[in-house]
């Protein structure tokens, strides 16, 4: 385990190869270790990074609220710490909407940037995610831990990781303030106003099955110029682990790619079923 500080406050990270700098991102109730089978991966090809967000996994929160704003700030602010000048992000679900974010904010600090069945307009997000903006749910899912476990394994899907147990421990770790600031976060960000002024190269990714973020909100980026658009319709909200191999072929080839000429749109690609 690596510790970093950032705003008086302790990151957990971990980071795995060497080369060009490539930084993970999480999402809600998750933390850096569901994304490790993929960055063992590209971990042959790059330098990987990946931390817990405030509140959540390891690193605790003291002083920072929740919320997308915040969360790009804590990007920026590990970059900053680990003298990394530019990177490529690669963000699910949440962890996508502040990794969208960020690459429009900072195009300096941001080569290229990923997501990964993320809300573009929060408002995507599935009802069972929007109960836990109420209090009421989001102590409960406090008061019993066996809950959220059993939440997260249904987000999880089917996976047969050898450590999805590692995956499950960690989502228990965060508060119910934490749950709740985070989803009225993601609930009432809305990223379409500021997609126009996306500047690096973008690939978004969506499971066709997803039933956490509507995989609709890749039609969002039929606009923009940057943006490479893959579905993957036997992948629910975890393409990297619904269907790894193909979701890892995908990313590396963004990765490895010459940044794509200023206006010209990338070919949509839809990994079609046998």
């Amino acid at each position: 385990m690596s510790i970093v500080v950032i705003d008086n406050q302790a990151v957990h990270y971990e980071a795995f190869g060497r080369g060009r700098p490539v930084l993970f991102l999480h999402g809600w109730l998750g933390s850096w270790r569901y994304w490790f089978p993929t960055m063992e991966v590209v971990s042959d090809h790059f330098r990987t990074y990946s931390f817990d967000f405030w509140g959540f996994g390891d690193s605790r929160r003291k002083l920072t609220q929740e919320s997308i704003q915040s969360y790009s700030d804590q990007v920026i602010r590990f970059l900053d710490a680990l003298g990394i000048d530019r990177v490529q992000l690669v963000g699910h679900s949440m962890g996508g909407m502040v990794a969208l974010k960020t690459a429009i904010s900072y195009p300096n600090r941001i080569q290229r940037v990923a997501t990964v069945g993320a809300p573009i307009d929060g408002d995507s997000l599935s009802w069972l995610l929007k109960l836990t903006d109420r209090p009421f749910f989001a102590d409960a899912f406090a008061r019993m831990p066996w809950l959220r476990r059993r939440l997260f394994r249904f987000f999880l899907g089917e996976t047969s990781d050898h450590a999805i147990s590692e995956m499950i421990d960690d989502s228990v770790k965060s508060s119910a303030v934490s749950l709740r600031r985070a989803v009225s976060s993601m609930w009432r960000t809305d990223l379409r106003p500021e997609l126009g002024r996306l500047k690096v190269p973008a690939l978004i990714v969506h499971g066709g099955r997803d039933d956490i973020v509507n995989p609709n909100q890749a039609d969002l980026f039929d606009h923009v110029p940057m943006a490479e658009v893959v579905m993957m319709p036997r992948s629910r909200h975890f393409p990297f682990l619904d269907e790894a191999t193909l979701f890892n072929d995908v990313l590396l080839r963004f990765l490895r790619a010459q940044a794509a000429p200023v206006g010209v749109k990338p070919t949509l690609i839809s990994c079609e079923t046998s």
